[in-house]
């Protein structure tokens, strides 16, 4: 069974954390406006979540979380979806990837990407090793 890590830059302090982006739309760091919003628009049309926004982004790759910082075990608290692709290891590939910055050819780059949502961390692919999107308003961050 996979576990979820996510690197925080400051420790936490408490073990029951709120996803800050649950109610407020992150703003994207590592990508560009426009692309983060075709994918938000693609992710509600087809699972009803704007994945790249309201979601905590975790990974099943401890190596992954520890390059962000402080490394936690993600355990979510229901009710929970969790949304990724056996395809992506990390969102940025499509800066490798895509022809251009269109919806048109980001939502043909998601499509290709076989996205799949789970309700939970035990449902998600076993050899998975990448990025997972995780829809839930509280979890517990164990240090690791």
């Amino acid at each position: 069974m996979n576990s979820l890590f996510r690197g925080f830059e400051k420790k936490l302090i408490s073990l029951v954390q709120t996803n800050i982006f649950y109610h407020t739309p992150r703003t994207p760091k590592d990508t560009k406006s426009e692309i983060h919003g075709h994918a938000d628009s693609w992710f509600v049309e087809r699972f009803g979540i704007r994945a790249r926004s309201s979601t905590l982004i975790c990974t099943t790759n401890f190596e992954q979380a520890r390059s962000y910082g402080y490394t936690y075990k993600i355990n979510p608290i229901e009710p929970i979806s969790i949304i990724y692709s056996p395809l992506v290891k990390d969102f940025l590939e499509h800066e490798l990837e895509l022809a251009s910055d269109s919806q048109s050819d980001v939502w043909t780059w998601l499509e290709g990407k076989d996205f799949k949502m789970v309700r939970s961390v035990k449902d998600i692919e076993p050899d998975l090793l990448g990025e997972v999107m995780v829809h839930c308003e509280h979890y517990s961050a164990v240090p690791h």
